[in-house]
Parts: structure tokens; sequence; C-alpha cells
């Protein structure tokens, strides 16, 4: 993730594929006023891998060729990630070269065993969905049952009746906003809550407020810190993470999950370490 005003500004809208020197297949997007650029193709056997520095200097050179014009470098890169993604065995010569769709192989009823077995190979968050709907056709063409339900056009959770503002609130129109960018049409919810008791936006990140953490904490399963500045907001991706703000999070959430102070400073502690060691930041004081 780079912080680079230039860089959304030639993006804008459009995101960018382009193929690389060595065919490998790379992508830009803004987002929220900061660019997503990637990616590898690197094999591992680390189920934990973590962007190191070759891929680092890796994608800027990509976006270099991408924007020759623009000035970027390290001082630009506020967040790294990878992810691993488990691809069907292949005599392929380069990793971009296996299929990245999903398969569900079938192994056949036999050797004592009376039914077929289904696999699920390859795939991903994205297409999670049309699998199912795969895998449940086969499965029911199997079984000569007919299908009775059917999800592809089935919106779930924040998509519900989605686009559509929270009601019933006396909250800024902005700040409602804000909200049903951020949660859909389950900005309802949270929008009660906030103004069910006094708030007050946080000091380090006034982009969110103490009862909104407070309740991502009650109803999002939140159990460590880092829970909350990765994956139940976009904090951390933003580069928006710094040591007071962690701190100040800490002591939010620490009479909602029941943490005591010593629990709560090795939880401040697990995530600036956690973040700098995966995602290369450094939580600044």
């Amino acid at each position: 993730m780079l912080d680079h005003p230039e860089l959304v500004q030639a993006t804008g809208d459009e995101m960018i594929y382009f193929v690389n020197r060595d065919s490998r297949i790379c992508i830009f997007y803004a987002v929220q006023g900061k660019i997503v650029a990637g990616a590898t193709d690197i094999p591992t056997e680390d189920p934990e891998a973590v962007c190191d520095e070759a891929e680092v200097d890796y994608i800027l050179e990509a976006m270099r060729l991408a924007f020759p014009s623009i000035r970027v470098d390290r001082s630009h890169v506020v967040f790294r990630f990878c992810g691993v993604r488990p691809l069907p065995r292949s005599d392929a010569l380069t990793p971009g070269q296996i299929s990245r769709d999903h398969s569900y192989p079938v192994l056949a009823p036999g050797n004592g065993i009376d039914f077929p077995i289904y696999s699920l190979v390859g795939g991903k968050w994205t297409t999670f969905r049309a699998l199912a709907e795969q895998v449940g056709g086969e499965i029911l063409r199997v079984l000569g049952r007919p299908r009775i339900r059917d999800s592809a056009n089935l919106p779930i959770g924040g998509g519900k009746g989605y686009p559509r503002m929270p009601e019933g609130t006396t909250l800024p129109p902005q700040r409602l906003t804000t909200l049903a960018e951020r949660y859909g049409t389950g900005a309802d919810r949270v929008a009660a809550y906030l103004q069910a008791a006094p708030d007050a936006p946080l000091a380090c990140h006034a982009g969110y407020s103490r009862r909104e953490i407070e309740f991502l904490a009650l109803n999002e399963r939140v159990v460590h810190l880092d829970d909350l500045i990765l994956r139940r907001t976009l904090m951390a991706l933003l580069g928006q993470v710094t040591r007071p703000l962690l701190e100040e999070l800490a002591a939010i959430l620490s009479p909602v999950l029941g943490w005591s102070p010593g629990e709560a400073a090795a939880e401040v502690e697990r995530s600036a370490q956690l973040l700098q060691k995966v995602h290369g930041v450094i939580a600044a004081r």
C-alpha cells in the first residue's frame, strides 16, 4: 500500500493491469486515497510468509515502468501484506502459468469407500460463493435432488438493501455517510449504538469514535488489538496506525474485553511488533 497522491490522481477510478517484463501480471488501484500495488508470484512452503524486501523492490520497479514520469520509492510505502494461495500441482515453468481457477476433483468410490470424495482446490475469497454454488449443484445432481434455493443473487451482510442510509438517527449526515460506506446497511445498528450514550472522536484518529470501537469489540469478535486494526478496520492498511493510537484503542477495549493494565500493554506491544515484522510498519510515537 502506497501513500502517493500523484499516483492516486493518475490511476483515478481505474484498476490498472499490465504484464511485466517477466510475464507476471501486475495490478494497481486506488483505495481511500492510497494505492494498492502488486503482485508477486513466489513459491513458498511457509503458510505465514511475509512480503520481503525483494518483493518491495519488484513492485516499486513495476510501478516505475507503468508510470515512468512519476517518482515512487520506499518512502511512499505505508503497509505491506501478502497471502499464500494454494494452487494445484502443476508442471508449469513459472507460478504465474498455474491456473488460479477453482476446481473440485472427484475421487470415485472404491477401495472400501462406497461414496465419492470431492476435494476443493484453489479459489479465493472473491469466488467462494461461485465455488459453493457449483459444488452444491454437483452434489445435488449426484444425490438426484432438486435445487430449492439459489444464492447467486442473494445479498448478505451489509449488502442487504444497499445502498440505504441509516434511519431513525440524529447523527450528522457526514457521519452517517461514513458509517454507510463502512458497514453498508449494517450501519443502522452501529448508528443506534453510537447515539445511545455520549460519544467522542478518537484523539488519535478523528475518523472513528470511542463508541464505534466499543461496538466493533462487542459485535465483531475482537480478541486481540491487532484484530481491530488489521481485520475490523482499515487503519493499518491505510498507514494510519501510530503508537499513541494503539494505546488509545487498547484503553477503550480494556473495559469491554476485560483486559488488565498489563494485558492492555502487552496487546499494544504485540500489535506494534506484528506491524513491524509482518507488514513493514513502524508505529510512530
